[in-house]
């Protein structure tokens, strides 16, 4: 009934959460770009872009990085941040002048999620555990068992992701409203 483990010595790897629903992550980034006009829209985000994202949010829990020594993995994350910004707005963050609030705010909503998933609640790591298993099915029995993983993978990347995100766009919000009044001098 179940799948051989003897060649891993019954050890199995760590499955991506964040991968596992690569559509809800996209649709979390709906409220990021939500309300600021124009030709603004999350789903102008590339497959390729969203992947990118989506591979660098699972990292943290594959690689397991130290919440101590995050600031790279940090950057990385602002990085694909800009790049995001730029595909659903046409605007980098240097383009809409928020560049200092976004290496200090953002930055520092970057590391909530960091230690938020640093920290690998019994929740999170019930739910790894259920993904990684290869008989998850048949193991009714053990604690981490989820008979649908996927309602509590949509609610632990969106518990996970909330603070990031609405900083993100509380930054997008300002920024585009500077970028709107620049464009509007330019013209006067």
């Amino acid at each position: 009934y179940g799948y051989a483990t003897d060649r891993s010595k019954g050890v199995v790897p760590r499955k991506p959460v964040f991968g596992y629903d690569k559509e809800h992550i996209l649709s979390l980034l709906e409220p990021v770009f939500s309300g600021l006009g124009g030709n603004c829209d999350y789903e102008r985000l590339s497959d390729e872009t969203l992947k990118l994202f989506v591979d660098k949010l699972d990292e943290i829990d594959m690689q397991a990085i130290h919440y101590e020594e995050c600031e790279v993995y940090v950057n990385q994350l602002i990085g694909l941040c800009n790049a995001i910004t730029e595909e659903c707005t046409s605007l980098g963050f240097l383009d809409m002048g928020i560049e200092s609030e976004v290496m200090t705010e953002l930055a520092r909503a970057w590391r909530h999620f960091v230690r938020l998933v640093w920290i690998r609640d019994l929740e999170w790591e019930n739910l790894v555990r259920c993904l990684s298993d290869p008989n998850s099915e048949w193991s009714v029995q053990e604690e981490y068992y989820t008979q649908d993983p996927s309602k509590l993978v949509r609610y632990l990347t969106s518990s996970k992701l909330l603070v990031p995100l609405q900083v993100w766009n509380v930054l997008l919000q300002v920024g585009w409203k500077q970028a709107r009044k620049d464009k509007i001098h330019q013209y006067v």
